[in-house]
């Protein structure tokens, strides 16, 4: 029993995950203000979402959707712009986790979906169940590091892909 004890309470805990886009400062701040302009998710069951967008330098930034302001919803109509990597998205508060419809989509599009309220972020990944990045409300007062994250390559974004720092 005493080694079952151990299993059983890791088994318990919320499965959480590392991602690159949420711990990189511009994915953050990205998922940070697309929450603020949603109203925090508390303004009403409005939703707003962006595209995830890497750049040659391997930074993340955020090509928002222009709002069409209807009832838990939000939609684009248009080609999705190079270089995206991942969707992101709000939720009001009351349903803090993916819907089966964010689980779909993410697997029609082949690009992960990000679901994000002030009481977590969670990641629908294509073909696969929705992931939790974090589930702590004090999320969105987190402070990243200034120097941009890995790029998709795993290299730093000051580093080029022969291993050598740019300069």
């Amino acid at each position: 029993m005493r080694r079952l004890l151990p299993l059983l309470f890791a088994l318990a805990l919320p499965l959480q995950a590392s991602d690159a886009v949420y711990e990189s400062a511009a994915g953050h701040a990205c998922f940070v203000d697309l929450l603020r302009k949603s109203g925090w998710g508390l303004a009403g069951p409005w939703e707003r979402a962006a595209f995830v967008v890497v750049d040659n330098d391997g930074t993340y930034r955020c090509v928002e959707w222009p709002s069409i302001h209807v009832y838990q919803a939000e939609s684009f109509s248009g080609m999705i712009p190079p270089n995206t990597v991942a969707i992101v998205h709000t939720h009001p508060v009351q349903f803090t986790r993916p819907s089966y419809h964010d689980d779909d989509e993410a697997t029609r599009l082949d690009l992960p979906i990000y679901t994000i309220t002030i009481r977590g972020v969670y990641k629908s990944v294509p073909g696969e169940k929705a992931v939790t990045i974090t589930d702590k409300q004090a999320w969105v007062n987190e402070k990243r590091p200034l120097t941009a994250g890995l790029r998709p390559n795993g290299l730093p974004a000051d580093v080029n892909s022969n291993g050598v720092t740019n300069k």
